[in-house]
Formats: C-alpha cells, sequence, structure tokens
C-alpha cells in the first residue's frame, strides 16, 4: 500500500510542477495551492519530503522553461510561510533555517562548463530565491542573525558579481523592509542590511539610498553605522552634487579625496526607471507639507526645487548628457506630473528640462521624440485632474508661460507638432478655464515693460491669438449644452469675461486710469488690430448660442457704455452730432427686454426663435461695434436704425404692423450681408431671423434685385455703387465671356449647414475678420499699384529710346544729352527703334487685359459670394415662413436665377432651396392665401411660372418649375377648390402655347407632373 501511495504522490507532484511552470497565471496559482493545500500538510509531512519539495523549488528558480520562474517563486514563498523554523532541527516538525540558505546556495550554482545562459538561469534564480525567502519571513521566525547575514551577503556578491542584476536584488531588500506591515521584519535585520551594504560598497548607489529611506523611514530611532553619508543623510542639500552622480548610476572620476563618500555606480543602463527614483520622489514628497509649515523633518535635507534643478535639470537634461539620460529626463518628468503634490509641480519647468523638451519633440529621432510626447500629454491630464484648486493660478500660469517661452512665443502646438497646448485650452473645468485666462492676462501684462516693439508685439499676438482660443473653447463647450438643454451659466460667465477684457483694450487709450481695469502700458498696432478682429470673431462664435448669446453680445456691449460713464478715456471720440445719435442708440438697447436671453449672471436656458426685440438689440449692438471701431458708414446706418426704430414705435401706438416701410432694414441687412466676414454673416442672419416674420412683399423684392444682377464688373458697378469704375455694357459682355466659370473653392453655404455643421475651430477664429484692414487699404493699394505701374512702362519706353525716364532730373544725363543731342538715326536704326517701341506698347496691353481679366473674374466672384450670402436669407425666410402667403413671391426669382446665373453652384443652391420648399409644403401645409387679392396674385404668380417653364433651359430648370407650379395650384385650391377653373385655364393656355408656338421650349415632364397631381385630387374635389 506505502509504494501505491508514493507512486499517487509522485504524479500528483509531477502534475504540480507542470502546473507551475504553466503561462496561464490562473494555472500556476492553481497548481500552487494544491502543493501547499493538498500535497504538504504541516505536522504530516516529514522533514526529508520538505526537503525534498524545497529542493525541487529551489532548481524550479533556475529554470527558464516557460514561466516557471514565475510559478515556482510564488510557491516557494507560500511554501516556505507554512513550513515551522528552528535553530535546532527536529524531525517531521521543523526544517532549520541554516538548511534552506543551504539549499538556496547549492541548487542555484551552476556547473562547471556550464552555457553563459545556463548561468545567468541560475543568478536568476538565486536572486528570486533569495527574494521567495525574505518574503516568506522564515528568517525573521528565530533570534538568530546569523541565517540573514549569510543571506545578505549572498545578495550582495551577486550584485557584485553580475551589475545588470543589482537592481533587483536591492529592490528586493527594499521591498521586504518597506513593506514591514505586520511589523515581522525586525530592527537588526534593517541595521544589518545598510552594514552588508556597507562592506560591499554598494551604499552609495540607486538601490543603496533607496535602502537607507526605507530603513530610516521604518525604524526611525534605530542607530545606524557612522559615516556613511557625508553628511549622515544621502538627500543632504550640501551634499546634492554626489546624489545627482548616484541616481544617474554612474561612477564618478576620483580626485583622491573623500573616495568614500564617492558614487559606487555600474554604469550601466537600463531603459526603465530606476525603483530609487521613486523612493527619492516620495521622500521629497513627505517633506513638502512640512516645509510649508516651515518644520522639515530633516534639518539640511534638500528641497523638491533645489532637487530638481540640480539632479534633473543640470543632471539629466544637461547638454553633455546622453541620449539615454535624457530619456530618463523625460520618464521622470512624466511620472513626477502623475504623483507628485500640486504645489510642487511648477518647478518641473525648468530652463534645461524645457529646452531639452522642444529638441526632442522637433529632432527627427524617434526614440526621444516619443518619450517628449507623452510628457505633454500628460500635461492637460494632470491640470483637469479634481485636485486642481480654483483658487491656485500659480501651475497653470507657469506651464502656460513656461511652453510659450520655450519657442519664444511661437506657436508651439505647430513648431512641436504636439497638441500640449491646444489640450489644455480645451480642459472643460470652469475653475481650469478661469486660471488659464487669468495666467494669460498676467502675461499680456508682463509685455508692457519689453521694451522692443518687435519683441511686444510677437508676445501680445501669441497671448491673444491663446485668449481667442480658450473663448472659442468655452464657446464650444456652451454651444454643446445649448443643444443638449443644460447649460451652464460658468462657462458663458467667464466669456463674458474674456469679451469685456477685450472691449477694456480695444476701446480704452493705453496710458488710461488703472481704476478702469487696464494697466499702464500699451499695446502695438498690431496686436490692437489682432485684438479687435478677435472681439468681432468672438461675437460671432458667441451667437452660436442663440439666445443666450444675443444677451452676452449685449451684455459686453453695454459694459462699453458702463466705462464711459465711469470717465474712461476712450480711444475714439465724436463729434456732437454724432455723440448725440450714439447715446439715443445706448439708451434704446439697454431698454430692450431680451426675451431667454438674461445676463449670464442669472440663469440662462436654451432660447426658441429669434424675437423682434432680439433681433433689434442685436442690430444696435452690430452698429455701435462699428461707430466705435470707426467705420465710415456707421453713424450713418445708425441715424437709418434710429428713425426705423421711430417709425416703428408709432406704428406699435398705432397698432399696426411693427415693419412699415421694411426696405431700408433689408437693404442694411444686404450691405451687412455683402461684406466677405463670418461675423457679419451669421449677425446679419439672425437679425434677418427676428424681422423675417414681419417682412412686406416690397422687402422681399428688395432682396431679390440681387439675385437679378449681372455676375460680371458693370453687374458690381450697380449692385455695390462702384461709381469709380468705368465699364460699358459690351466691355462687361467681353470681360465675362473671357471669364471661366467660377471654381469649386467659392463658398456655398447650405442654411442645414448655418445650423447643424458650422462648429467652431480655431482657424475659423484666426480667419474671419480680418477684412476691415483690407477695405481700408484698399484704395491705397490701387493707387500705389497705377504709380508702380506707370513707373515700369515709362522705364521699358526710356530704355526702348535710349533716353532717360521721365522722373529723372535734367543732371541725371547732361553728358549722354550734350554728346548725343545733334546725332540722327538712318534707317536701320528708325526700324530697329520701331521694333522695340512696338513690343513695348504690345507687353503693356497684354499686361492691361490681364489685369481687366482678373478684375472682371475677382467682380464675379464678388456678385456669386453676395448672390450665395441672400439665398441664405432667402432658405432662412422659407424654412420659418413657408405657410405666409408671401413665400410664393420667392419663387420666380429663384427660377430666373437658376436659369440665368453662370454659376453652376448657384443654380444648384436655388434648385435645392425650390425642392426643401416643395418637401415642406405638404398636405395642409401650404402658404396661406387671405382672401380673393390673394387668390389673384397667387394665379398671376402661377402664370408666370409657366411662362418661365417655356424658355429654353435646363431639364433641371423645368423640373423645378413643375414643382413651383404644382405648389402654386395646391395653395389656390386649398383656399377656393372653385378656382380650379382658373388653374386648368392656365395650364390650357400653355399647352396651346407648346402646340402653337416654336419659341416655346415647355418640358413634356411638365404635364405629365400635372395629369398625376390631378388623378391624385380628383375624388377630393369632385362634387
Amino acid at each position: 500500500m506505502s509504494k501505491k501511495r508514493k507512486r499517487e504522490v509522485d504524479v500528483e507532484l509531477v502534475q504540480v510542477y507542470e502546473g507551475l511552470a504553466d503561462e496561464d497565471e490562473s494555472v500556476r496559482l492553481k497548481a500552487a495551492l494544491t502543493l501547499v493545500t493538498t500535497i504538504f500538510v504541516p505536522g504530516v509531512t516529514t522533514e526529508e519530503q520538505t526537503k525534498s519539495i524545497l529542493i525541487r523549488l529551489f532548481r524550479g528558480l533556475c529554470s527558464g522553461r516557460k514561466a516557471a520562474r514565475l510559478g515556482f517563486s510564488v510557491a516557494l514563498t507560500e511554501l516556505l510561510a507554512e513550513v515551522s523554523i528552528s535553530s535546532d532541527a527536529t524531525p517531521t516538525t521543523t526544517v532549520p533555517a541554516s538548511h534552506v540558505v543551504d539549499i538556496l546556495e547549492g541548487q542555484t550554482v551552476s556547473e562547471g562548463g556550464t552555457s553563459g545562459q545556463d548561468e545567468r538561469d541560475h543568478y536568476f534564480g538565486r536572486v528570486f530565491g533569495a527574494e521567495a525567502v525574505l518574503k516568506s519571513g522564515i528568517l525573521f521566525k528565530t533570534s538568530d542573525p546569523a541565517q540573514w547575514r549569510r543571506l545578505l551577503d549572498i545578495i550582495c556578491t551577486v550584485a557584485l558579481r553580475k551589475p545588470w542584476l543589482r537592481q533587483a536584488c536591492g529592490r528586493a531588500l527594499f521591498t521586504c523592509i518597506a513593506s514591514n506591515e505586520p511589523k515581522l521584519v525586525p530592527e537588526a535585520f534593517a541595521i544589518d542590511t545598510i552594514s552588508a551594504f556597507s562592506t560591499h560598497k554598494l551604499i552609495r548607489s540607486p538601490e543603496g539610498v533607496a535602502i537607507w529611506i526605507a530603513a530610516t523611514r521604518a525604524f526611525p530611532d534605530a542607530q545606524f553605522p557612522n559615516l556613511i553619508w557625508k553628511y549622515d543623510d544621502p538627500l543632504a542639500s550640501k551634499d546634492i552634487s554626489s546624489l545627482t552622480a548616484i541616481l544617474k548610476d554612474a561612477r564618478t572620476q576620483s580626485d583622491g579625496s573623500d573616495e568614500s563618500f564617492e558614487a559606487q555606480g555600474s554604469a550601466g543602463w537600463s531603459a526603465n526607471l530606476h525603483f530609487a527614483w521613486d523612493v527619492v520622489l516620495s521622500e521629497l514628497y513627505h517633506e513638502v507639507p512640512n516645509r510649508e509649515q516651515n518644520q522639515p523633518r530633516f534639518a539640511g535635507r534638500a528641497s523638491f526645487d533645489l532637487f530638481w534643478q540640480v539632479v534633473v535639470d543640470n543632471g539629466l537634461f544637461a547638454d553633455s548628457s546622453s541620449t539615454e539620460r535624457k530619456a530618463w529626463g523625460f520618464s521622470l518628468w512624466r511620472k513626477t506630473f502623475e504623483t507628485a503634490p500640486q504645489s510642487v509641480l511648477q518647478y518641473t519647468f525648468s530652463q534645461q528640462a524645457l529646452r531639452c523638451l522642444v529638441n526632442s519633440l522637433k529632432a527627427p529621432e524617434r526614440y526621444l521624440q516619443k518619450s517628449a510626447q507623452r510628457v505633454t500629454q500628460i500635461f492637460a491630464t494632470r491640470l483637469s485632474g479634481s485636485g486642481m484648486a480654483s483658487t491656485d493660478q500659480t501651475l497653470i500660469g507657469v506651464c502656460v508661460k513656461s511652453l510659450l517661452e520655450s519657442v519664444s512665443f511661437g506657436d508651439f502646438d505647430q513648431i512641436t507638432k504636439t497638441k500640449a497646448i491646444h489640450n489644455i485650452l480645451e480642459l472643460e473645468q470652469h475653475p481650469v478655464q478661469e486660471a488659464i485666462f487669468i495666467a494669460l492676462e498676467t502675461l499680456l501684462n508682463d509685455t508692457f515693460i519689453v521694451d522692443d516693439e518687435k519683441t511686444r508685439s510677437v508676445q501680445q499676438k501669441c497671448i491673444i491669438a491663446l485668449q481667442g482660443k480658450l473663448l472659442a473653447a468655452s464657446l464650444r463647450h456652451s454651444e454643446h449644452q445649448v443643444a443638449t438643454k443644460e447649460v451652464n451659466a460658468s462657462h458663458l460667465a467667464l466669456c463674458l469675461l474674456i469679451l469685456k477684457c477685450w472691449v477694456r483694450r480695444v476701446y480704452v487709450t493705453a496710458h488710461g486710469n488703472p481704476t478702469h481695469g487696464m494697466p499702464r502700458g500699451s499695446l502695438t498696432d498690431q496686436a490692437r488690430g489682432l485684438l479687435r478682429d478677435r472681439l468681432a470673431s468672438g461675437f460671432e462664435q458667441t451667437l452660436k448660442t442663440e439666445a443666450p448669446g444675443i444677451g452676452l453680445v449685449r451684455e459686453v456691449m453695454m459694459s462699453l457704455l458702463q466705462l464711459e460713464k465711469e470717465g474712461a478715456p476712450m480711444d475714439i471720440e465724436f463729434e456732437d452730432a454724432i455723440s448725440k445719435e450714439v447715446q439715443k442708440a445706448w439708451k434704446r438697447l439697454a431698454k430692450l427686454k431680451i426675451s431667454n436671453g438674461e445676463p449670464v449672471n442669472g440663469a440662462t436656458s436654451k432660447g426658441n426663435k429669434v424675437s423682434f426685440h432680439d433681433g433689434l438689440a442685436l442690430l444696435y449692438c452690430l452698429v455701435l461695434f462699428q461707430v466705435y471701431n470707426g467705420e465710415a458708414e456707421a453713424v450713418e446706418i445708425l441715424q437709418e436704425v434710429n428713425a426705423l426704430d421711430d417709425q416703428w414705435k408709432q406704428n406699435t401706438k398705432a397698432k399696426s404692423a411693427p415693419v412699415g416701410d421694411d426696405v431700408p432694414i433689408v437693404q442694411i441687412l444686404l450691405g451687412f450681408a455683402s461684406r466677405p466676414s463670418k461675423f457679419m454673416r451669421r449677425v446679419t442672419v439672425q437679425i434677418f431671423e427676428s424681422f423675417a416674420p414681419l417682412l412686406s412683399r416690397h422687402g422681399l423684392e428688395s432682396l431679390c434685385e440681387v439675385l437679378d444682377a449681372k455676375e460680371n464688373a458693370q453687374g458690381q458697378q450697380e449692385m455695390f455703387e462702384a461709381t469709380d469704375i468705368e465699364v460699358n455694357e459690351d466691355d462687361a459682355d467681353r470681360i465675362d465671356s473671357d471669364v471661366e466659370e467660377v471654381s469649386s473653392d467659392v463658398e456655398i453655404v447650405d442654411a442645414s449647414d448655418e445650423s447643424d455643421g458650422d462648429t467652431s475651430t480655431d482657424s475659423e477664429a484666426e480667419d474671419s475678420d480680418s477684412n476691415s484692414e483690407k477695405e481700408q487699404g484698399e484704395d491705397e493699394d490701387s493707387e500705389d499699384e497705377k504709380d508702380e505701374d506707370l513707373a515700369a512702362f515709362d522705364a521699358a519706353l526710356a530704355s526702348a529710346l535710349g533716353t532717360r525716364s521721365l522722373n529723372q532730373t535734367d543732371g541725371d544725363a547732361t553728358s549722354d544729352s550734350d554728346s548725343d543731342s545733334d546725332a540722327d538715326m538712318d534707317d536701320d536704326e528708325m526700324m530697329e527703334l520701331d521694333s522695340k517701341l512696338v513690343e513695348v506698347f504690345r507687353a503693356r496691353e497684354e499686361e492691361q487685359a490681364k489685369k481687366k481679366q482678373r478684375s472682371g473674374k475677382e467682380a464675379k466672384e464678388n456678385i456669386i459670394n453676395f448672390k450665395n450670402r441672400v439665398l441664405d436669407l432667402i432658405d432662412l425666410y422659407l424654412k420659418q415662413q413657408h405657410q405666409n402667403a408671401l413665400a410664393i413671391d420667392l419663387i420666380i426669382p429663384l427660377l430666373r436665377l437658376v436659369r440665368t446665373t453662370q454659376a453652376k453652384q448657384i443654380a444648384i443652391r436655388a434648385g435645392d432651396i425650390l425642392r426643401g420648399l416643395s418637401s415642406r409644403c405638404k398636405g395642409q401645409i401650404i402658404p396661406n392665401l387671405k382672401d380673393a387679392t390673394g387668390l389673384e396674385h397667387a394665379a398671376a404668380v402661377l402664370t408666370q411660372i409657366h411662362e418661365e417653364a417655356c424658355l429654353q433651359s435646363s431639364n433641371a430648370h423645368s423640373t423645378l418649375a413643375s414643382l413651383g407650379s404644382l405648389l402654386l395650384v395646391k395653395a389656390i385650391t386649398k383656399k377656393d377648390r372653385e378656382s380650379i377653373r382658373v388653374v386648368v385655364d392656365i395650364y390650357a393656355d400653355t399647352r396651346l402655347r407648346q402646340l402653337t408656338d416654336k419659341s416655346c421650349y415647355i418640358a413634356p415632364s411638365f404635364f405629365s407632373d400635372w395629369n398625376n397631381w390631378c388623378q391624385s385630387i380628383e375624388k377630393r374635389l369632385a362634387q
């Protein structure tokens, strides 16, 4: 029976050993559990059986098969923890501690003549075995220190012989001392460990520093050996340079003095950061609260900022450091940002670290580049953490300032090809965004003391651009919240703060009273111009939040009035007459009540459609904004708006329509829409949206006049009243015929894009509203260009004639004229001169033709863009007012535009608008004709549509004409079924014209659609 039992145990042991080497962790753990609970039974398993198992486990640690080293290490640790240990051997119950160390030492020695790999496996086995013995705690169950001293000697010997295993040896001892939670490790073991490292000259190494810190932290009252450290502390501030050499893991060059205190490095390197760095950083972190209270735990110990400056910045990031050491520096920087207290992170933005960061990001060397990219990614992650204090802007300010200074206030993200600044600005937490803005404001104020104007301008423009990106990010968050009906007032409050600061900087003189929020100093002209453009761009993005955005814009503009009332010296002064109009506008703007656009300091909610008062307030804001920007036509427009407001108030009192003669307001909006500005485009659409329900037929006709304009220089002259352009109709047609169709890069924006796809981006903020300065300098550029052309022609003519140019003084060519004045030219010379003159005039004529062609093309593009803007307004009107009887008046202009335009995209856009109107008008949702006059007008429009359909055009035009015709038929028959007779007569006249008039090009599908509609409606119309 015993033999049978023995064979069963052997089979089971084989399976357990096989399981311990399995690559699946769960299989390994299950095998280790079987060994400890089933095979080994305390009090039953004999000493010999226990030793046999221990021998097998120690030998397994030396195997490189699969995951044997990991599985056998776990099993050995757990088994040793269960074995009873004593100093004297007691068979069947205990195993002497000396036997365990003997087995470790005997089973982990490679035999002579083995390969290098076998030797490395046995050394690995010795380290893993020693670690298992330490983890099990068997050596601390007796009071005899002899065995742990033997073990310490074994570990130190391995560390000296095999430097590549030194870190593993040190980590095993550090873990044993540092994780002494049950207090099993005696104080004597820590003292013996320090002594052993000192004896083997390992104490002044990264492992020695880590073990010393762990020992002094676990046993603060222990009496450790003296004269190990020069100042009794490896972190002493006076010996910080030695710590640098130690943590770099390199031997120092001896000068013959104090050799016992030199670094005992191995000059080895590993891609992974040494664990001693974590230990040192953790110890420095523990000192931070004590230092903040001026109660350091160790007098003379280095602070974190000193450690970073000397050890990291001047050590790892030094210019002479190798690529590997710099990689350590980046790993350490990232780890510090992940684990350090917030109060010390500002010290990590040191000079050489930043220089190395930027150079590595720009360098083609992939290794350092990836390490540096990981550092930049951690910045935003840490700043967005919940531990970021809302009142502490120091870290954010230092971070942003350091990154900007590292690239001389250039575009950090573009230079380094990262998104470091972008990710910081995109952080959604309100305290973080507010801290970023305050930091940027502080940086902007600091630029005022810069003497060099060019440098100051570069810095100011960079900071203003970042403020614009921050505003765009905050508005995107608000816009998203408006879309989800979860508006957070904090984001709008930050937008208000930014815009108000911009208003003060743009419109208050540079040397004003600091009590008005403006520090003494100045923005350069370029920076001020950029800030003015950013302000317009900010308004444009703010209006994307609909009603809350209108309230925000009004509040920002009202802050300008408040500055005036407080006596702030404004950058612009008005004459008395103009000032009267401006003050009148301010009073009316202040009295206007905006729906769902309460001040952002209170509750806000997503508004519905823009109301009439919303649009009027926005119109006043826009015109006042232009007036304070000094635009020439703004004052005249303001007077018109004031007059219109007076008229609307009178109509309101008379209980008539709020809008009387609406042509002026339409003309004002068309003037805004014609400008190449995103801000003007958006504000025009929103103002038009508020006035749309109140527009009359005359207002719509004024709007549609733009669609009939010729797409050439003559059309531009007529539309924009360009009196300085002299082009007759023949010239315009000739120019127009020479110009190719406008390419696809001409902007087409659907109204659906206006509401759905108009997401803010930083590039939009940079490109928009930069045309004001362009318009102001166009005339001067034109005059300069003419002067240059004349000078060039004069020079060419003088060269051909061999004389001086007209702009030369008489004394410039005195000698030449005196000698050659009486000379006569023969026939050959005359012929040569004639050919030269012909060539000069031909070149001038060609140049003039090219310029005229370019001018014609630019004129055509301007008209096409203007028509696109008008189509935006028409599309908006038809989306909201498609049941309005006036909607039918827009069908003919759109059909005519499809037929006459030379721009394909304009035709497509107009066709899409008509199709959209037709798709929305279904069932009873069609234009409501109010009375008999409306029926007569609808019949007249239907007749005009049929006349339009008879003209020669494209198939798309015919299809659209049929859609428009059927839409009118539905509206007429909905109002009066008897009017079907009028409709039939109109279709009959058109059919007759098709059969009798050669100039009628109506498509057959026009009547097919009519027949199909008749079949679908006959049951409802039949009596």
